[in-house]
């Protein structure tokens, strides 16, 4: 889950996600998914575009299965 949305290196508009609990006790919504390039050998799939999340969220069970996938 990120707020930047020049990370991504394809992004599709999606209203199929609920919206998300900031920290500050309000919402955003979940504009789009799309797949980010981490760093060369890592790219990450199904990353969330949420405007107002002012921090990027990585999950680790996801993390681990794109690391023992390959």
């Amino acid at each position: 889950m990120t707020d930047i949305k020049q990370k991504f290196v394809s992004l599709k508009l999606s209203n199929k996600f609920s919206p998300v609990n900031i920290a500050d006790d309000t919402q955003s919504p979940v504009v789009s998914n799309g797949v980010v390039q981490a760093t060369l050998p890592l790219t990450l799939t199904d990353v969330l575009f949420v405007p107002k999340f002012s921090i990027s969220l990585l999950s680790i069970s996801q993390f681990i299965y794109i690391i023992t996938a390959k």
